[in-house]
């Protein structure tokens, strides 16, 4: 008997043989060149700060110590240029007087460029000196980040 939309075993083809697969070779897989237990030290200069509480050693002793990412740093520059090159000009100024004085023939005039050069020494004792210059020193703050 006869079902319509089937057909008979007998009417199926079978399908050709078809040629074995060839065999794809996977590639090696490489071993790791360490030993999986082996401890790699950390390289602390690359330690990004992420902001967690940690415990470090100082002296042996162990302290909580803050990661703060958003630590800063600053610099300080002292620059005395401007105070030295007042000493010079004082100093030159002096030589001038000094030299002046020395060849002035005139007493009133001599006087008077004494009394000058006097005072020149004298304000010359008062400002060249280590505490003055770091006294009116030009102090710089630079934050580095």
């Amino acid at each position: 008997m006869e079902i319509h939309g089937i057909q008979s075993i007998h009417s199926v083809q079978p399908a050709a043989k078809s040629q074995p697969s060839p065999v794809v070779e996977q590639p090696e897989k490489k071993l790791p060149t360490q030993a999986p237990d082996e401890y790699i030290p950390e390289d602390k200069s690359a330690h990004e700060p992420i902001g967690l509480y940690r415990v470090g050693y100082e002296d042996g002793v162990p302290k909580i110590e803050f990661d703060d990412p958003e630590a800063k740093t600053e610099q300080t520059t002292t620059d005395t240029d401007k105070v030295d090159r007042e000493i010079e000009q004082l100093k030159r100024k002096q030589e001038q007087l000094a030299q002046k004085a020395q060849r002035e023939t005139n007493p009133q005039r001599k006087e008077q460029l004494e009394r000058e050069l006097s005072q020149v020494e004298q304000e010359l004792s008062q400002k060249d000196n280590d505490t003055y210059r770091r006294q009116h020193a030009e102090i710089s703050f630079t934050e580095i980040f």
